[in-house]
């Protein structure tokens, strides 16, 4: 066969191998690009449910709790103001918290200075400030929660009924360990995996600090992107994080913002592979084929031959 065939089939086969590298670059990445904006929706809007889920469930397990031990409350300012002694007998008042189940049963005179307790450490302490109107409210009731160290207590504050003063009781509530892991919203995204090396991070849009983060090692740490890349309620844009292009998909969620992002080297980690096989089957394929053709040239070449030395 002649030089200028070979050059056309290698011609050829480079135009193929460059029209097929480019049509799957292009159609691969667009799909692995789509596949993963839509995955990475899917992800926050399954955060955002789980935030607001946690959000109503807290307050309403919180109102449970508040109606619960803000009646026990007046119950007990009613034993009291029918049985003055009980304040001033340590003994009867520590059989009172016994009995109602609470922790520590605090009592204060006019000026909201706790003048009898069930802890010694209190006495002569202020009561919360949440709680000075009962002073002079005959009917007020409140409970505020408290968490100290991870340990979630409801404290609540009545007016004592037998002069002015506020009547305060914490009680730690048996579902508080719940309570406590629903306004915990660090723990959002222990069970949101991404992909193999994606992230979900949660920001607290007015620190600009991460609340919750897949890397539990940067949350409250601050957030390396751009404040102005979250100005729209929703969207995506590229940046770096740890060394590496990714493409960050947020959804903002009351003052927070919910964010997705990927590595582009794992987005398209399917369309590299298949550039990798292409460039490496049409060559090889063209190769084979070429092969073939000059064989077939060779035996009608040889069959030529053959028959002018038979005449």
């Amino acid at each position: 066969m002649s030089r200028k065939f070979y050059k056309s089939v290698i011609l050829s086969t480079l135009i193929c191998c460059i029209v097929f590298v480019f049509v799957a670059f292009y159609s691969t990445g667009v799909v692995d690009r789509s596949n993963t904006r839509s995955i990475l929706e899917a992800r926050i809007n399954q955060v955002c449910e789980k935030l607001d889920d946690n959000i109503y469930k807290s307050k309403e397990l919180t109102e449970s709790i508040y109606t619960n031990y803000k009646s026990k409350s007046r119950v007990l300012a009613m034993m009291l103001s029918k049985n003055k002694n009980i304040m001033t007998d340590e003994t009867s008042l520590e059989e009172l918290r016994m009995a109602v189940g609470a922790n520590v049963i605090s009592i204060t005179d006019s000026s909201g200075i706790i003048q009898f307790s069930t802890n010694p450490s209190a006495e002569n302490e202020k009561a919360y400030e949440d709680f000075f109107p009962a002073i002079s409210n005959k009917v007020f009731s409140e409970a505020v929660l408290n968490t100290d160290n991870n340990k979630t207590s409801v404290v609540t504050g009545c007016s004592r009924l037998d002069s002015p003063g506020i009547i305060q009781i914490e009680f730690t509530p048996e579902n508080a360990e719940m309570l406590l892991d629903l306004n915990d919203v660090s723990k959002t995204l222990t069970d949101i995996p991404l992909f193999e090396n994606g992230h979900m991070a949660i920001i607290d849009s007015d620190e600009y600090k991460y609340i919750s983060h897949t890397d539990s090692s940067l949350a409250g740490e601050n957030v390396q992107f751009d404040r102005n890349e979250f100005s729209d309620e929703k969207g995506s844009f590229s940046s770096e994080f740890d060394g590496q292009e990714v493409l960050v998909q947020y959804l903002k969620d009351d003052n927070k913002i919910v964010i997705g992002m990927v590595p582009y080297k794992e987005i398209y980690k399917r369309r590299n592979t298949i550039i990798r096989w292409i460039l490496f089957s049409v060559p090889t394929t063209s190769a084979i084929i070429t092969l073939a053709i000059r064989n077939e040239f060779l035996k009608i070449h040889e069959s030529k031959d053959t028959n002018k030395e038979t005449l």
